[in-house]
């Protein structure tokens, strides 16, 4: 090979290099606004769930890379958005006689509203029944009881001769209020001597004051020794159980309703970060302080995998 045919041949193999090195360049600048386009997730749905849990999702997005738009206006917003191609998750509450979506779309309990019942932690009472609620707190009872001892205390003993002083959280308290006296009650009044307080800590101080009282709290107290959680049973005749997430999540606990979170089957590979946090030890306390109960460790853990296999 003479000079002239190895200098040309070089100088087209650079040219050729170049056109090369351009041209996946310009592939890397249009795959990077594409791939952030896929990061881009809006969620829908609950508006019950607050600002610190929207505040945390953000952060999460934040820290993992993603952008997520929150549109929490709704249950029946979330849905149609969903049903619209509008979202890409929800988180959503049904009625008992509602039924979640089906195939293509994906429904899943995440958390779950309940009402816990609490009482002073000296009330020598140790669990209680749907009867004894309604007698309590509906308006349809034409003989509540007045005294403890109506409830099957001793009438010798100071608790027995104490009077009943029902107290029921309101708004403050999520979905407990409308969820206990739906589900437990047989119709919705409450009685006139119900005491509805407008949050946790102010029905918790409430029970104190009282000299009986009886409150209805969305979730069970933490680190208070002068209050106690009474299990809770349909009949007389059933087992009572406490609002644990593991006798929640079984059904044991009877008063409970899902938060559900729906999406797209397909969709659940470009999901799995974001399912992945709702369903891990992070979102643990967002949900809580939700005033809902997450599900407990293992069963977060197999809903995981169930959508990693999709």
């Amino acid at each position: 090979m003479d000079k002239f045919t190895f200098l040309w041949s070089a100088g087209r193999a650079d040219f050729i290099f170049m056109r090369l090195s351009t041209i996946i360049f310009s592939l890397l600048l249009v795959a990077v606004p594409l791939r952030a386009a896929d990061a881009v997730l809006t969620v829908a749905g609950s508006d019950l769930l607050g600002p610190d849990f929207s505040a945390g999702v953000t952060a999460f997005a934040k820290r993992a890379g993603l952008t997520v738009t929150l549109k929490l206006a709704g249950s029946r917003a979330g849905l149609e958005a969903m049903q619209a191609g509008k979202a890409d998750l929800a988180l959503l509450v049904f009625a008992d006689d509602e039924k979640p979506p089906a195939a293509p779309l994906v429904a899943r309990p995440v958390a779950f509203c309940t009402a816990a019942v609490v009482v002073p932690a000296g009330l020598p009472l140790e669990q209680v029944t749907f009867r004894q609620l309604q007698q309590v707190f509906s308006a349809s009872e034409s003989s509540p009881p007045k005294f403890w001892f109506n409830l099957g205390l001793s009438p010798n003993d100071d608790w027995g001769r104490r009077p009943v002083s029902p107290i029921l959280c309101g708004p403050g308290g999520g979905l407990s209020y409308d969820l206990f006296r739906h589900k437990v009650l047989a119709t919705p009044a409450l009685r006139a001597a119900v005491a509805v307080a407008d949050d946790p800590p102010a029905a918790q101080r409430q029970v104190i004051a009282a000299d009986g009282g009886i409150a209805i709290l969305p979730l069970p107290p933490v680190g208070r020794r002068d209050l106690k959680t009474l299990p809770v049973a349909r009949g007389s005749r059933e087992v009572a159980f406490l609002p644990t997430a593991e006798s929640i999540f079984s059904g044991d606990y009877p008063i409970r309703l899902p938060v559900q979170v729906v999406f797209r089957s397909d969709a659940a590979k470009r999901l799995l970060p974001l399912l992945r946090f709702l369903y891990g030890a992070d979102a643990v306390p967002l949900w809580q302080g939700a005033q809902l109960v997450p599900l407990p460790a293992n069963a977060r853990e197999g809903q995981v995998l169930e959508f990693e296999a999709m």
